[in-house]
């Protein structure tokens, strides 16, 4: 009996560590690949579209790398890494999936994930811990607001000629 315990002792961690890394381990690197695939970086991370999609841990996903500013007004990418400590990962599911938010934020491609995809996402952002500043606050239109931020000029729709007369 005193075999078989030592040969389980032994067993059991070497088949834990044969069967790769934890589920948790897997949900993160899933959630970076989504997040990095996705783009999240190139508006959430200081810097990261100036130096060829690179930045240092402490500055990841935490706002206002790129700002926006056009008829909507002018809007930062929040901190993502701050906001994902004030919430669970059920609520950061139902929140990402109600979001409405103002140009350029692209709303849409949620959609297309998978609550497990969005769960990992959420491990990634929560395992990276909190850092940064919370991003500024939205400025409404014909207000000053503070930069940087890429303004974007809207044109006008085009008129169509009529054929009729």
């Amino acid at each position: 009996m005193k075999k078989l315990m030592l040969l389980l002792a032994v067993l059991v961690p070497v088949a834990a560590l044969a069967a790769g890394p934890s589920a948790e381990k897997r949900a993160i690197e899933h959630g970076r690949f989504l997040i990095n695939y996705g783009g999240c970086q190139d508006c959430h991370t200081p810097g990261w579209g100036e130096n060829g999609g690179k930045a240092s841990k402490d500055k990841l996903l935490t706002g206002s790398g790129m700002n926006f500013q056009g008829p909507w007004g002018t809007t930062y990418p929040p901190n993502l890494r701050l906001y994902v400590q004030m919430v669970n990962a059920k609520e950061w599911i139902a929140n990402v999936r109600s979001l409405k938010a103002r140009p350029l934020m692209p709303v849409w491609v949620f959609s297309y994930l998978s609550d497990r995809d969005l769960a990992d996402m959420y491990a990634y952002i929560h395992a990276l811990g909190p850092a940064g500043e919370p991003a500024h606050a939205y400025v409404p239109p014909g207000q000053d607001a503070p930069g940087p931020y890429l303004k974007l000029i809207v044109p006008a729709a085009p008129v169509e000629k009529s054929t009729h007369n």
